[in-house]
């Protein structure tokens, strides 16, 4: 789910869409009003925030004009739809309070799967520095440093008992060069995900079997969440699945979902439609059916929000397992071979001189 709003005027990151929905709800259940509360926090935002602060500025003005919460949401371009869209159903069933504390619930969640990935591709960035410059030592350190010792000893090293000295030296440039493009490639798509190219990216990404399992993943659990929170705030299921919908992004869950619409127009419940197109996996999908008809379909649902959160965290921490071991045993074999390279040459010296 994105956190990008309708205006350039302020971006609210998960953090911060967090705090705002957490503090709102703490005054409110503390009985202050909506628009005194946009006021405290209007009055709190630094200076340096002036974004955000004109925000709240917008906000309030259009409380005390008499416009409703979720529309002075709106209008202020800093919040995304769907969280509009839920406000603004609770304030008119009466919600408003729980609404606030899911939503600051579902951008702490968001955040702390936004950080994992962000280590799991932290660390293969560090390792890769790393072999860069360990390779950039062998080339200009190592190998010069073995050459003249060669030489002195023996001769040119255009001879062929060191030819494969050569060979390595080539391999190690190759190497080098590999790991350049690798590194340069993972800049690249980092700096595009931050640069609002975040699509691009994903599709790239999603060609491997791990990456697009992951975010299949990652949109189960935000369509569920979203779909939970509207029937929490009030939402009938149809028009729940259909305000949820936008925060999938991929193709297969989309048509998926679009099944799932097709059947509740015609008249079956959401736990009848997920259980038909094996929505979740067969342990949650199970769960459904009788939950809803005892009344207890949103403490199922989150239990398949909790399921679904430790399987996309096992999912991150498989690819994080996955690079650095490989990324680690490339290095380990490449300097074993180069090490090897140079140092049969001296055996071999110091056997013809014995």
């Amino acid at each position: 789910m994105s956190s990008e709003t309708k205006s350039d005027s302020v971006k609210l990151s998960y953090t911060e869409l967090a705090s705002f929905f957490e503090n709102m709800g703490m005054m409110i259940k503390s009985g202050i009003s909506v628009s005194e509360a946009i006021d405290l926090l209007k009055e709190e935002t630094p200076a340096s925030e002036q974004a955000m602060k004109d925000a709240f500025a917008k906000m309030s003005d259009d409380l005390n004009m008499g416009k409703p919460f979720g529309d002075a949401m709106r209008d202020s371009g800093a919040f995304p739809d769907y969280s509009v869209d839920m406000i603004s159903t609770s304030e008119y069933t009466g919600k408003l309070e729980d609404t606030l504390f899911h939503l600051a619930d579902y951008y702490r969640t968001e955040n702390s799967m936004k950080t994992a990935l962000v280590s799991a591709v932290r660390y293969p960035v560090i390792l890769l520095f790393m072999v860069i410059a360990v390779l950039i030592v062998m080339l200009t350190l190592v190998f010069p440093a073995f050459y003249g010792v060669y030489e002195n000893l023996a001769g040119s090293l255009t001879s062929s008992s060191y030819g494969y000295i050569n060979v390595s030296f080539t391999l190690t440039k190759v190497m080098l060069g590999i790991m350049i493009v690798l590194l340069a490639t993972m800049l690249t798509g980092i700096m595009m995900w931050r640069g609002g190219k975040k699509d691009k990216v994903r599709n790239i990404l999603s060609k491997f079997s791990a990456f697009r399992d992951l975010f299949s993943s990652m949109d189960l659990y935000r369509f569920t969440s979203c779909f939970d929170m509207f029937i929490s705030s009030g939402e009938n299921q149809d028009e729940a699945l259909v305000k949820s919908m936008p925060v999938v992004q991929t193709d297969s869950l989309r048509s998926l979902l679009q099944r799932c619409r097709e059947k509740m127009e015609g008249g079956m419940s959401f736990s009848q439609t997920a259980y038909e197109e094996q929505l979740y996996d067969p342990a949650n999908n199970r769960m459904l059916i009788p939950a809803e008809r005892s009344g207890m379909l949103d403490t199922i649902m989150q239990k398949i929000l909790s399921n679904l959160k430790v399987s996309i965290e096992k999912s991150i921490g498989h690819i994080a397992n996955t690079i650095e071991p490989l990324l680690t045993g490339v290095l380990m074999i490449f300097i074993g071979i180069m090490l090897i390279s140079l140092m049969v040459p001296l055996i071999g010296i110091m056997n013809s001189i014995g």
